[in-house]
């Protein structure tokens, strides 16, 4: 049977004059988005610009709700009652679903962002309430989450769970390794991660050792400097070696 895989981008996250990334260029290298919901990045003209560009890209389009953290574009830690993050990620489903449903497209999955997609891997509390809230409002819904404990507790509380890896961040002893400034990464390299989590199910940590994941999709990043680049790099590595590229199903 022929090996498919789903390459998710982080996008939209351009916030009033502030630009970050360059999504036209890099959101047609990839079969399915997370956009920004205006907590970490992102507002609502950005959110239906990107809409309209995953549109015409042809690519799936999900939620991608976080702290409520824009100075530091989500990616600081914070204590939230698992049932008022669970709130919070409703409303901001809800504000991306508005738009998108005007530009005649719905979504198909959610994907926590940065801290608030790390305390979901470590707080089952957190992961269960998030997993029950996306149910309640759509179970056909994916949520996308980091393969481990918190996944499956999410999977459990009735949400219907895409577990992911990361080929463009790296992995430690604690899990994934979550940048405060994004850096510019070897298209090639990230493409040949990307092939053996596909083929092998394994990635590389930091220290060499080897760890087993079995996924159905996998995150690249938009804000870096050359995110275009390994986007399309990846995929046409991923399409060479025989690994199709589409949404999740």
């Amino acid at each position: 049977m022929a090996l498919t895989i789903d390459i998710n981008g982080d996008a939209g996250e351009s916030y009033g004059r502030w630009t970050l990334g360059d999504d036209a260029s890099f959101l047609p290298h990839v079969s399915s988005v997370n956009i920004a919901c205006g907590y970490h990045g992102g507002d609502p003209s950005t959110m239906r610009q990107t809409v309209r560009i995953a549109k015409a890209a042809g690519i799936a389009i999900g939620a991608h709700p976080a702290f409520p953290d824009l100075m530091g574009f989500g990616r600081r830690m914070m204590t939230i009652a698992p049932e008022e993050m669970a709130d919070a990620t409703l409303f901001q489903i809800g504000a991306l679903a508005a738009i998108a449903k005007t530009e005649g497209m719905t979504l198909s999955h959610v994907k926590p962002h940065g801290a608030f997609y790390k305390a979901c891997s470590i707080d089952m509390a957190l992961s269960k309430a998030i997993g029950a809230a996306v149910a309640s409002y759509d179970p056909s819904l994916f949520l996308v989450l980091l393969a481990g404990p918190g996944a499956d507790a999410a999977e459990a509380a009735g949400a219907r769970v895409a577990r992911e890896a990361f080929i463009d961040l790296d992995y430690d002893d604690g899990g994934l390794v979550i940048e405060r400034v994004p850096t510019p990464r070897d298209p090639s390299v990230v493409a040949q991660r990307a092939v053996r989590a596909v083929k092998e199910g394994k990635l590389s940590r930091l220290d060499g050792s080897d760890m087993d994941l079995a996924v159905s999709t996998l995150c690249l990043h938009g804000d870096r400097s050359n995110s275009a680049d390994v986007a399309r790099v990846v995929k046409e590595t991923l399409l060479a070696k025989g690994i199709a590229v589409a949404p999740l199903k």
